[in-house]
């Protein structure tokens, strides 16, 4: 069963009886048909804005109105409407005047069965010429398209066939080079802007292209203007193909990479000179570096000679204390004594006060002893650095009447010799500081393992005492600070919670 089709049909015409017989015609021919009649210009005028209409069909000859008319007002508004004219007499003069006027078909009314194949007829036309318009503007648009880019580009663009002749450049490139397009195609190589100098050289590249040996990031070459002045090009090469995808020409696309050309060269003279000058203050860096590490190793030396020296100095006052000062006071307290017991044998009033003299020169003698055992003497193991500080720990505790706690982990490590020694004089100094400067009363001694350091820790009650950086730091302080640098450690002094001083040492341990 057939559908019928629909069909959307303006009637031109002042007799409804004949707009009836029209649509019976057109539905006959197998159309689902939309009619709507007029039979004036306002009337036609109207429906055309209205909505859009399949076909017009128009009566020739009206009493207000007539086809042609209709005719010229469908195509001042610019439809492409397949137009049949129907009248009941025309004679072929009039006929061929409808046609030129732009009338697709013409139907006596005598004979309506030509209406349906007419207007199927015109339906198909005028999909065939709005098929055609829309291929021709979408061509058109295509076109413009790409004149639009290839103007617009900077990049030169240049066609060769399959014989060599350029068959194409866009403005940008007859602007990079200077010659117009009229007098660059249908030349062939080599051409007028190859140098002289540069045609060998562009030649081969040009047959490399050819045999497909482009570079992926093409080829850089040297052109020349029209004005024989030469400039360096980067060129892109593409093969163009047919529907075949057979070669059918080359497209080249031509870059003026001048100014890049000679931004790299500033770029790669700069860089030279930023090379050289890195070398330049590489070797002053290298000559001030070595110069640092012999002021360095000089540091060092001095600091190693003025502990060796403090420490002579110490067993020098230690032993003059021992071997001068104790033996005249041995003696002054054997005189003080003797001179107690004949005063006592005269029963004289100042025995007792000789016996005062005499115990003060004992304790005084006891004092000296002291003192030149601590200075003369390290007074502690090799090999053993907690035994040490808890020797020294009951030595103060015993000799200045103060308490004096040592706490040590469980877990101390072999410690070279020297950083025993140097631990234990800090430590030394660090109690003796708290003791005759600070007045402290309580004093304690921490020495703990971390992950990967030794930390040797003493505090005290007592007043606190200067930065080992400060101006006021005196000569122990400094020694101290020296001590831990010797061994790679650090020292720090601050004030303790809620008084006295705390020194901290913290002893890197190797791995």
């Amino acid at each position: 069963m057939n559908t019928a089709r629909p069909l959307r049909v303006l009637l031109v015409e002042d007799s409804e009886n004949d707009a009836t017989l029209l649509e019976l015609a057109l539905q006959r021919t197998g159309f689902s048909t939309q009619c709507e009649r007029v039979e004036t210009g306002e009337g036609l005028a109207a429906a055309l804005d209205r909505q859009d209409w399949d076909v017009v069909i128009a009566d020739y000859v009206m009493p207000q109105f007539d086809g042609l008319s209709a005719l010229a007002l469908v195509k001042e508004k610019g439809l492409d409407l397949p137009f049949i004219i129907v009248s009941g007499h025309i004679t072929d003069d009039t006929a061929v005047a409808a046609m030129k006027a732009g009338a697709h078909d013409y139907v006596m009314k005598d004979n309506l069965t030509r209406l349906g194949p007419a207007v199927e007829r015109e339906l198909r036309d005028v999909e065939v010429r709005r098929a055609r318009k829309l291929t021709e503007k979408k061509l058109w648009e295509e076109h413009a398209f790409r004149s639009a880019i290839e103007n617009s580009i900077p990049s030169g663009i240049v066609v060769l066939n399959l014989d060599g002749k350029q068959t194409y450049v866009n403005p940008a490139f007859c602007s990079m080079v200077g010659w117009s397009e009229s007098e660059l195609i249908g030349t062939k190589a080599p051409f007028m802007y190859w140098p002289p100098e540069e045609v060998e050289h562009i030649t081969t590249a040009m047959a490399n292209v050819l045999e497909g040996k482009l570079p992926p990031e093409g080829l850089e070459l040297r052109f020349c203007r029209s004005s024989g002045e030469r400039f360096d090009v980067l060129v892109l090469v593409t093969a163009l193909r047919d529907s075949f995808d057979n070669v059918s020409g080359w497209l080249s696309s031509i870059t003026d990479i001048t100014e890049r050309k000679k931004a790299e060269a500033d770029l790669r003279r700069s860089h030279e000179e930023l090379e050289h000058r890195v070398q330049e203050r590489t070797a002053d860096l290298s000559t001030a570096n070595s110069r640092l590490k012999s002021e360095i190793a000089e540091r060092r030396r001095l600091e190693h000679e003025l502990l060796d020296i403090t420490e002579k100095e110490r067993r020098r006052i230690g032993l003059d204390l021992h071997d001068d000062l104790g033996q005249k006071l041995a003696g002054v307290a054997l005189m003080a004594k003797g001179l107690q017991l004949r005063l006592a044998k005269q029963r004289a009033s100042e025995s007792g006060d000789a016996g005062k003299i005499h115990e003060l020169l004992e304790q005084a003698m006891s004092h000296a002893r002291d003192l030149a055992r601590d200075l003369a003497t390290l007074d502690f193991s090799e090999n053993d650095l907690p035994s040490a500080i808890q020797k020294l720990a009951a030595h103060v505790k015993d000799s200045f009447g103060i308490t004096c706690r040592f706490k040590a982990d469980d877990s101390i490590p072999p410690l070279e010799t020297n950083t025993i020694r140097q631990l234990y004089k800090i430590t030394q100094e660090a109690l003796t500081n708290a003791i005759k400067h600070g007045k402290a009363k309580q004093v304690s001694i921490q020495l703990s393992n971390g992950s990967n350091r030794l930390a040797l820790t003493i505090s005290n009650s007592g007043a606190p005492f200067p930065s080992v950086v400060g101006r006021n730091a005196g000569m122990g302080l400094r020694i101290m600070n020296y001590r831990a640098n010797l061994i790679g450690a650090s020292l720090e002094i601050k004030p303790g919670d809620p008084e006295g001083t705390v020194v901290t040492c913290l002893v890197p341990l190797k791995k």
